[in-house]
């Protein structure tokens, strides 16, 4: 067993959200290490790789630098086979090389002076007297590492978050998609709504530079056979001999509630604090954003001690400024996990109603939903009288509690 490693911070994980907060606390003088389970930062992906371009600016971050495809409509399939387009004039969305991305993070955190340890399994970590110590499996044998406070960015089902007794709830989406080659004809990102394609979620087909990403994710069905089913409806995809998948993944989405994303000498960052958008599972803005506030957060408490106390501020603050969007996507989300297939085409129906359309078109967010919701509240009764009460009630009603 090799000797000890005393750090101010060791980063289980490293992803976006670990080498982002890696980076920030590096740049203020503090120990930092980020241990990587794989041998290769950005591998595997099971990830559609869509970010908004704005929202990502706000933490710094240039979209373009990674960009595959500029997006330039997004297309909802209804159960019922119709379809409903809507296009903006400017590009808001674009589909990243997420491997060259996550690299570039991760370059970004070991120039400010961040250690990154790939190859290195946290096999188990608990509390100490004055900090924390980790059991990590690495390419040369077993080490075991010591800081004054941990951080779990290690995913979904996050060993830290189980090991500190932070995650009470374990029900993810699971997730599989297959990356096809083929000639890209179009950029559209392409939604598939529909109870027998998936039951909790959706299917996707985007383009991403020389292939499809098709996935499909679900909490009760296996997505694999789902992904198959797809593949052979999405009307888009390549038709030509010689397709062939190029690379296939699965994942997991987690959810926000069950989970505390902070403790004694321990917070959780990205998808292990379930910072991901409810409705999509879309995670690079919200995951980065939050992660950004945990290094505020621990900058402040690891300039005195690392306790709960000093830490909980780290919630608080997630909370003002994302609280609302976490409330009304779970809301949206509840909602269209309920319905029926008549329910999903006659709902995706009314985006075809100039006055509805009109609404989405001006107050859709990206990385923002929580707008659009706030928005249809607030012009619900006005629209009632131009769509009728019984087309929009039945939706509206979900949020009336809000």
């Amino acid at each position: 067993m090799a000797g000890y490693k005393m750090d101010d911070i060791t980063i289980v994980g490293g992803g976006p959200a670990g080498c982002f907060l890696g980076e920030n606390l590096a740049e203020k003088g503090f120990e930092v290490t980020i241990l990587e389970e794989d041998p290769e930062i950005g591998q595997p992906m099971c990830c559609a790789g869509i970010v908004g371009t704005e929202r990502l600016k706000e933490i710094g971050l240039n979209s373009e630098n990674w960009c595959l495809t500029k997006l330039r409509k997004g297309v909802f399939h209804s159960p019922s086979g119709d379809l409903i387009e809507l296009t903006r004039d400017q590009t808001e969305a674009h589909v990243i090389d997420r491997a060259k991305f996550d690299r570039s993070l991760a370059e970004k955190a070991v120039r400010a002076g961040a250690k990154i340890r790939l190859g290195s399994k946290c096999q188990r970590i608990s509390r100490q007297e004055n900090g924390v110590s980790l059991k990590v499996k690495t390419p040369g044998g077993t080490e075991n590492f010591e800081s004054r406070m941990a951080v779990g960015a290690d995913g979904t089902n996050s060993l830290v978050a189980r090991n500190f007794g932070l995650l009470e709830n374990f029900s993810p989406t699971v997730c599989a998609q297959a990356e096809i080659a083929g000639e890209i004809e179009n950029h559209d990102a392409n939604v598939y709504l529909g109870n027998d394609l998936s039951q909790t979620f959706f299917g996707w087909v985007v383009p991403a530079g020389g292939v499809y990403r098709v996935g499909v994710g679900d909490k009760k069905a296996n997505p694999f056979r789902r992904l198959i089913k797809l593949m052979g409806r999405a009307s888009l995809l390549p038709k030509k001999p010689g397709k062939k998948i190029v690379n296939f993944s699965t994942g997991l989405i987690p959810e926000r509630k069950g989970r505390k994303i902070s403790g004694d000498r321990v917070m959780l960052v990205g998808d292990a604090a379930g910072h991901v958008k409810p409705l999509t599972g879309g995670g690079l803005y919200l995951g980065l954003s939050c992660a950004k506030i945990a290094g505020e957060i621990a900058t402040k408490a690891l300039e005195d001690e690392p306790s709960e106390e000093n830490l909980e501020g780290y919630e608080d603050a997630v909370h003002e400024k994302f609280g609302q969007e976490f409330r009304l996507g779970n809301q949206a989300r509840k909602m269209l996990e309920e319905m029926s297939d008549d329910d999903l085409s006659e709902f995706l129906d009314l985006l075809n109603l100039p006055e509805i359309r009109e609404l989405v078109l001006e107050h859709a967010a990206f990385d923002r939903h929580s707008e659009l919701f706030k928005a249809l509240i607030r012009e619900g009764p006005s629209l009632i009288r131009r769509v009728g009460a019984r087309n929009l009630m039945k939706y509206m009603n979900w949020f009336v509690d809000i």
